[in-house]
């Protein structure tokens, strides 16, 4: 199978104090309300960036558009040339209200043709959905594992998924939580999207590198839960397994080490993945990595590598 994969800053504050309490059972039901109405204001401020995104391509064309960048690549819509200045930009879009977007956006307009200013208007086609079913989109797969959770404390054996069939609690709280987690932090906090494998872990594994990538497992994603939890299998990966996982992890400290390992190896990098013929790919792939991880370092995040998190074929973009 293909993989759409992506590359995250990931808030481990978030994880360590509000989401891994969460579904540990700690606190009340709606202890997420204020990050999930976070998500929602993103999520708009997302819908709008993109119809820029989109009335440019528009304007511009196909050929001369670099859409796998500006629109299938960067959160929200973003131009600027070096990797500090896109981390601000995407800073500055998670931060927006829905009535600064448009501002934003222009700005980003200017930074890539000045003269397209006057003729570009956002591409309004296709609409959100409500702002409560977009909050209970965001939420739901925590508050099912949250109960899962508490199944497994109670010794309940499973509990009713979302198609109504019963499903055993321990192995949805243990086998979903990396995943859900990404999820929902990624509303907050997006990713960038690429295609096919070369995300940094696979690309280490291919290649003779020098020096430290930063990476390693991603058990950190779990918190306390291993321990609160010891019955349970807790699997972790260092790289991405499958399609609908989450890979390798470079913890906050280690983000400066994975961005200097990758201008360190860079040409090498680009020899290796399933575009082995097209080092421009794989040279674009690099530039979503290292501009990932900048985000990353700007914020004191740390980064992920996961697969299908986003599948623009099927709507879902970053």
């Amino acid at each position: 199978m293909g993989y759409d994969i992506s590359f995250h800053p990931v808030d481990m504050r978030l994880v360590q104090e509000r989401i891994v309490p969460f579904l540990a059972g700690r606190g009340g039901d709606g202890d997420l309300a204020d990050l999930v109405g976070d998500a929602v204001r993103q999520a708009k401020v997302r819908f709008r960036a993109n119809a820029w995104g989109l009335g440019v391509l528009e304007a511009y064309g196909h050929e001369d558009f670099d859409a796998r960048l500006y629109l299938w690549g960067r959160p929200f819509f973003v131009t600027a040339e070096d990797a500090a200045s896109v981390a601000e930009t995407v800073v500055r879009y998670c931060n927006a209200e829905l009535d600064e977007v448009d501002d934003l956006a222009r700005s980003q307009i200017a930074l890539l043709d000045p003269a397209l200013l006057s003729r570009v208007e956002p591409n309004m086609n296709g609409t959100l959905p409500s702002d409560e079913n977009l909050a209970v989109g965001f939420r739901w797969k925590l508050e099912l594992l949250r109960e899962a959770g508490a199944a497994v404390r109670a010794g309940r054996p499973t509990i009713r998924n979302a198609d109504d069939e019963d499903i055993s609690a321990g192995s949805a709280l243990s086998g979903n939580m990396q995943f859900a987690t990404v999820e929902f932090l990624a509303a907050l906090l997006p990713g960038w999207i690429e295609r096919g494998r070369v995300w940094p872990s696979e690309l280490e594994e291919n290649v003779s590198t020098e020096g430290y990538s930063g990476l390693s497992d991603n058990s950190p994603l779990f918190g306390s839960l291993p321990v609160e939890f010891p019955a349970l299998e807790w699997e972790s990966n260092w790289t991405i397994p499958s399609n609908y996982s989450i890979g390798g992890y470079a913890a906050p400290s280690d983000v400066p080490a994975l961005r200097a390992w990758l201008a360190r190896n860079a040409e090498s990098l680009t020899a290796v993945g399933d575009q082995w013929d097209d080092r421009p790919y794989v040279r674009k792939a690099l530039r979503k990595i290292d501009e990932a991880a900048a985000l990353a370092e700007l914020t004191g995040s740390g980064f992920l590598e996961a697969a299908e998190i986003y599948s623009p074929a099927e709507g879902t973009i970053n």
